[in-house]
């Protein structure tokens, strides 16, 4: 049925009769949403104060114009391990440099998809998907672990940010190219030498295209600083995976990637995994444990307490309001522009695509309180919020870190990448048992979302 002139008419009077309309049209016509969303009397009283805290106090870091949060997030947690380690004041890992390598490997384990999946027809939706966007900047905290593992870590004096790792967009659009000139060539070859042999000549031109615009990667490298007492120090003539081996205090496989799918057709207490998902062949399958929202928060909440800063992947633009630095469902209030409830719950929302995981981020400290429960006689600790190390920048009053309440987590929170052995005895075998019992879930799945 077409929309009906008369009944637009009536809204039409409908909406000018109401003084309240022509005052937020007046406001919003000429201001940004932003502006008139916020609940002052919610944000006079958020305190960005914490009684757990992660130490050392770090500065933020600044991903710029690129999708590179996970990288960001994944060295930030390293990152302070290494300075306790080394007794310095700051520090980052290159993140241009696991960027070359990410999508150097990515680009090799998409194009082996597309030689998988040479029977589908180009229309069909597997490979419709494989070719909408081959070389994202998104990714997963076990994608990051296998291009560690594989290639090591280096200090950020070592491989500096270059525009284009800064400012991606340009450099993404002529690898795409590339990609699919070499994918339709792959998918037209007659046999399997034939594609091995043009996905080995199409990924020589790739590694050259990395190296114009990020810069050729060192094969040893050697590293000088100062540490807080302001003694000298070197590490002379060292590759990038002895690096990470020999002097990062931290191993990858020490952890394990804790998911809340609230949708009914994925059980908790399951593993999942979602089909075409990684980048470095042979690397760490992507493998997530489903646990209920409050098996998460006390996870992370012990992690905090133990000094363990905690990497998480969430929806970010929901609720948030940059200004005051805070994720926090109270204090932006569309209701009063709009006259709208949002109402979906969290399986709704994942359901309809309302919601899905776009920016990680780092969880460093939490605010609570005890409260005594007179039957039991129990002290039972209460949430309040959590501290979030960004890296958009250390701007602003807060110096970039950001303030989450605990009800927003509840709603756009979906994973956690935490140590085995935070996880309970039952969580453990549950993860051991079932390493090849798992969900494959489709490659568009939202709990890929963050990769794509």
């Amino acid at each position: 049925m077409s929309l009906d002139n008369n009944q637009i008419t009536s809204w039409k009077k409908a909406f000018e009769q109401n003084p309240k309309n022509r005052f937020v049209q007046n406001a919003l016509t000429e201001n940004p949403i932003r502006n008139l969303y916020t609940n002052r009397n919610v944000s006079q009283q958020n305190q960005h104060i914490y009684n757990h805290k992660v130490k050392p106090d770090i500065q933020i870091t600044d991903q710029k114009s690129s999708g590179r949060c996970w990288i960001f997030a994944a060295l930030n947690v390293i990152r302070r391990h290494f300075m306790e380690k080394y007794k310095l004041d700051n520090f980052e890992f290159s993140q241009s440099y696991v960027f070359f390598w990410d999508k150097l490997e990515r680009m090799n384990y998409n194009m082996e998809c597309i030689i998988d999946t040479c029977s589908e027809e180009t229309t069909s939706r597997i490979v419709q998907h494989l070719l909408s966007d081959p070389t994202c900047d998104g990714g997963q905290w076990d994608m990051l672990c296998s291009v560690v593992k594989k290639h090591g870590l280096v200090p950020k004096c070592v491989f500096r940010e270059t525009h284009h790792s800064s400012t991606s967009s340009g450099m993404n659009a002529m690898l795409d190219r590339l990609f699919r000139e070499c994918a339709c060539r792959i998918r037209s070859a007659s046999n399997a030498s034939q594609r091995q042999q043009l996905k080995k000549e199409f990924l020589e031109k790739v590694y050259a295209m990395l190296c114009k615009f990020l810069g050729t990667p060192p094969q040893t490298f050697t590293w000088e600083y100062e540490d807080k007492d302001k003694k000298f120090h070197r590490i002379s003539d060292v590759s990038p995976v002895e690096f990470y081996q020999q002097h990062v205090p931290f191993d990858c496989d020490d952890y394990v990637c804790v998911v809340n799918d609230v949708r009914k057709e994925n059980p908790y207490n399951k593993l999942y995994t979602v089909k075409y998902l990684g980048n470095v062949v042979d690397g760490n399958r992507i493998l997530y444990l489903n646990l209920e929202i409050n098996d998460l928060k006390k996870i992370v909440l012990q992690n905090i307490k133990d000094n363990n800063p905690i990497w998480f992947g969430c929806d970010v633009g929901q609720y948030l309001q940059s200004k005051e630095y805070s994720m926090d469902l109270d204090l932006v209030d569309f209701k009063d522009i709009f006259d709208i409830d949002f109402t979906m719950n969290k399986e709704e929302r994942m359901n309809h695509r309302d919601s899905l995981m776009t920016h990680a981020m780092v969880i460093s400290g939490a605010n609570t309180s005890t409260d005594m429960n007179c039957v039991s006689n129990n002290e039972k600790e209460i949430i309040h919020k959590w501290q979030v190390e960004n890296s958009w920048s250390s701007k602003g009053d807060t110096k970039g870190y950001y303030m989450m309440t605990d009800d927003w987590f509840d709603e756009y929170v979906y994973e956690i990448a935490v140590p085995k052995s935070s996880l309970s005895e039952e969580q453990r075998k549950l993860l051991e048992s079932n390493q090849e019992h798992f969900k494959e879930l489709p490659p568009w799945d939202p709990m890929g979302s963050l990769a794509h």
